[in-house]
């Protein structure tokens, strides 16, 4: 089994392995086939890195902290980080190594944070992990499990290196997509959704799969870029979106609660987060491509650069029915 997939040892029983396994295999052979394996195993081939082990984990400040030896080689390691650019999500602290990411991601935890209620000895998985920020910050509420999914190879290899460092055997990390919930019916009591459900080519799809794979009684939160406008209706860009290629839908956060409420969740709760500021997301030396920036019209940030209404962010939190999770 591989390393990030070590906590689901015990789960055996309840996870359908027929369906996760083929999707495990195929994300081994995309990230061996990729530069960002090559690069990475040449460096983890030094003796030294197998020593880097953090001596204690901070969670409850913006950046997670991880406190290094002194010994560490933080110029081996910030080499190895270097090669896995750009980081999305973040920011980290690794010893003397600050790595700025794109999104100042404690931003969007403040947000959802207070909507997750107890999260103590709950499963839960994050859906577009990213590299594990997010699972990072579960900690806190000790979770019995804390589950990212995410099929792009550079952040199942960046989670990786994180793990490495902490070692903590609650988080695990499926390096693929939403997709793959089908291999976990009725498995946690925590769905987190956050920045995926505007990549789906069939939303409605993805909702039912999220509803199938929470307890009765358990609950999902659906966050998403939104566009600021009144009723429920989804925008459907001819080509781009914000320049993204694949952005099949953005709807406004009515529209979001009618996803789930048609995938049979109940007692629904909208959360208007307001518009998406180059204060949350902007270029940085570890992130160091095109970014909010860039993809807003110069002459009126109201607007994207093809002229539709610019992201705001909202997400909608949504139980399905039956007995209460404990």
């Amino acid at each position: 089994m591989l390393p990030t997939l070590r906590p689901l040892k015990r789960y055996r029983d309840e996870i359908h392995l027929r369906l996760l396994a083929p999707e495990i295999r195929r994300a081994w052979r995309q990230v061996r086939a990729s530069p960002h394996w090559e690069a990475l195993r040449d460096l983890l081939g030094n003796a030294a890195f197998s020593e880097f082990r953090a001596e204690s984990l901070t969670l409850d400040a913006e950046a997670i902290t991880a406190q290094l030896p002194n010994s560490t080689d933080i110029a081996h390691l910030t080499a190895i980080c270097k090669k896995l650019i750009p980081w999305r999500v973040g920011p980290y602290q690794l010893g003397s190594l600050t790595i700025e990411s794109e999104w100042r991601s404690h931003i969007k935890w403040d947000r959802i944070s207070p909507l997750l209620g107890d999260t103590s000895g709950k499963r839960i998985a994050d859906i577009g992990a990213s590299n594990g920020y997010f699972l990072f910050k579960l900690l806190q509420g000790d979770p019995e499990l804390a589950l990212g999914f995410d099929p792009v190879d550079r952040c199942w290899l960046q989670f990786s290196v994180l793990q490495h460092l902490t070692q903590n055997p609650k988080l695990g990390f499926v390096p693929a997509g939403l997709a793959t919930l089908e291999a976990f019916p009725e498995f946690f009591d925590i769905v987190l959704c956050m920045g995926v459900i505007y990549h789906q080519r069939d939303p409605f799809l993805a909702c039912k799969r999220l509803y199938q794979s929470v307890r009765p009684g358990g609950r999902v939160l659906l966050e998403s870029l939104t566009i600021n406008e009144p009723g429920s209706h989804l925008l459907v860009p001819k080509e781009r979106y914000a320049k993204m290629r694949n952005a099949w839908i953005i709807p406004t956060p009515e529209a979001l609660e009618s996803l789930l409420l048609r995938a049979g969740f109940t007692d629904t709760t909208i959360h208007r987060f307001g518009p998406i500021t180059t204060s949350e997301q902007r270029r940085t030396e570890w992130a160091p491509y095109e970014s909010l920036a860039d993809f807003l019209d110069p002459e009126d940030p109201s607007r994207t650069v093809e002229g539709y209404a610019a992201p705001h962010s909202a997400a909608v939190v949504g139980t399905k029915p039956g007995a209460g999770i404990s």
